[in-house]
């Protein structure tokens, strides 16, 4: 990948900047660009993700955190939640044919964008800024099965949360979004860890020019929150994820 890997510097300016915007992991994007598009090996693929994801999530983390929004409570409950699928999705990783891995992630990106696309979400600032954790009791089995999918395929659960925690926790956008950003920043953590530990190794000149991209469109992504229409920007990421979905499936024949 080294002829090319500059190119992961925009790639990665434009993906932290739409990810930290919607509260989104960035894995759901940054997994197809290096299976496709850089065609480094699934546990190459996966491991390099996560840290890549780890730099931006942390930026945009830090800059959540400066404006007081995030139920650090909450995310710190989703994270341990986690953990075991995280150990499990890294497991079955290694069981996985570059074919296979492509059809699930491609299933995967569809799901996701049909789960953005059905989810009716108030776009108002309504909600409360904080939740009461014995809420969250019913929702921790699913929290911890998609943790599978983030350790397996590196697709952080934002996805998922925003819409859980919007519809269910009645958690106010900005601070779901938020949430979000923080508890993926710590399942980015632990699944690397996991990996590293399982053998994997990244890709070196990746993270060279990834991770500063990731990290300035970390700090633009809470900007564009508070200036674009919040509708806009959910109906551009089931765009791209419609797309991505439908080319990772037909690339996995």
């Amino acid at each position: 990948m080294s002829d090319s890997a500059f190119m992961a510097f925009p790639t990665g300016m434009l993906i932290a900047t739409l990810v930290s915007a919607v509260g989104i992991g960035g894995g759901i994007l940054w997994m197809p660009v290096f299976l496709l598009f850089f065609h480094l090996p699934p546990e190459t693929a996966v491991i390099t993700s996560l840290l890549v994801q780890t730099a931006g999530m942390g930026s945009g983390s830090a800059a959540f955190i400066r404006k007081r929004v995030v139920d650090l409570r909450l995310a710190g409950c989703l994270l341990l939640l986690t953990l075991p699928g995280l150990g499990l999705g890294a497991l079955l990783t290694r069981q996985l044919t570059p074919a296979h891995l492509e059809l699930v992630l491609g299933i995967l990106t569809l799901t996701t964008a049909f789960l953005f696309v059905s989810t009716s979400q108030p776009y108002a600032e309504t909600g409360t800024d904080r939740v009461s954790l014995h809420r969250l009791r019913r929702y921790g089995a699913i929290v911890s099965g998609l943790a599978v999918a983030s350790g397996m395929l590196s697709i952080s659960m934002g996805e998922w949360l925003v819409p859980l925690m919007r519809s269910r926790l009645d958690l106010r956008m900005r601070a779901a979004v938020a949430t979000s950003i923080v508890t993926i920043f710590g399942t980015c953590v632990a699944g690397s860890a996991i990996h590293l530990v399982l053998g994997a190794s990244a890709d070196v000149s990746a993270l060279i020019w990834a991770v500063p991209g990731v990290l300035i469109g970390g700090q633009i992504g809470p900007r564009v929150t508070e200036r674009l229409n919040e509708r806009l920007l959910k109906d551009v990421f089931i765009f791209l994820l419609t797309l991505v979905g439908i080319h990772l499936i037909y690339n996995s024949y």
